[in-house]
């Protein structure tokens, strides 16, 4: 049997993702022993539920998986708890102002890694939490430089147990990225969704529809926060966003097919794109 990464593993925040952290490191041995921390939880399962001070003076890792508004608060609460060698994760998907936190509001920065596991659903809380959610995700580590190896290498070892294949990047670097994979789909997804007709149309709309807008199931409080912290990375997406879209209308007012055709050609080959990088994308545990 294969050792655990950590031994004891402490998860604040039990919804959707910090739920399904806590069961796949239970369940692919990424832990000996997992707690939860969620005020907002009677019961987890088989994963006991401590308070916040128990959970960050117990754990040898610490998931900080909360909406990004509270983490600042979170970090401010546990940070006279931590021991000198606990070390931190978390699973905000913006990177550059949770590093920020971290700097101002942790005693030891250098044994904390962010990183965003590039999955989810639209939905929520620990009932829907499932420990295969990971499994072939891709999870962007964001390294702010300041970060001791080693602990880089072990909390990269322990995404890597869940499932996931990691890379590294910068905090900036993975914002730029999540706006563009990420963050700016869903503020579409939403925007589409706002002008959809309210009445018997709807009962007409087919698959495609359907698959297209899934994402705006999302929650929306979440979604707000996480847009405004990224509002300038989104901003200049969605600035190519529109002129693409522009091309498209300027073609269709001008009745111009030959150049309607190259542009959706165009992105046709991206998604082909995306399709042949996804079969090709690195998956599961690549520890020996």
């Amino acid at each position: 049997m294969r050792r655990p990464v950590v031994g004891r593993l402490g998860v604040i925040g039990m919804g959707l993702m910090g739920g399904s952290a806590a069961l796949a490191a239970l369940e692919r041995g990424a832990a000996s022993e997992v707690r939860g921390v969620d005020p907002g939880l009677e019961q987890a399962g088989k994963i006991p539920l401590v308070s916040l001070a128990e959970g960050a003076a117990w754990a040898d890792l610490l998931v900080l998986a909360v909406p990004i508004d509270t983490m600042a608060e979170v970090m401010r609460a546990l940070a006279p708890h931590l021991r000198p060698e606990t070390l931190l994760t978390d699973l905000a998907s913006v990177k550059a102002p949770v590093a920020e936190l971290a700097r101002r509001h942790l005693p030891r920065p250098e044994q904390v890694v962010g990183a965003h596991p590039m999955t989810g659903s639209h939905a929520v809380g620990f009932a829907a939490a499932d420990p295969d959610l990971f499994a072939g995700a891709p999870c962007i580590l964001a390294l702010s430089g300041v970060e001791a190896p080693y602990v880089v290498d072990r909390i990269e070892e322990f995404w890597q147990c869940l499932g996931a294949f990691t890379v590294r990047k910068s905090p900036e670097e993975h914002d730029a990225i999540a706006a563009a994979l990420s963050h700016l789909p869903h503020a579409i997804a939403f925007a589409y969704a706002l002008g959809l007709p309210g009445d018997e149309t709807l009962e007409l709309a087919g698959p495609g529809l359907r698959d297209f807008i899934r994402i705006a199931r999302s929650n929306p409080k979440l979604w707000c926060e996480i847009l405004l912290m990224n509002r300038k990375r989104v901003a200049e997406e969605a600035a190519r966003f529109t002129k693409n879209l522009g091309a498209i209308l300027e073609a269709l007012e001008r009745a111009d097919r030959p150049q309607l055709e190259r542009v959706l050609e165009k992105g046709r080959a991206s998604v082909n794109e995306l399709d042949r990088r996804q079969r090709t994308k690195p998956t599961g545990d690549r520890r020996k």
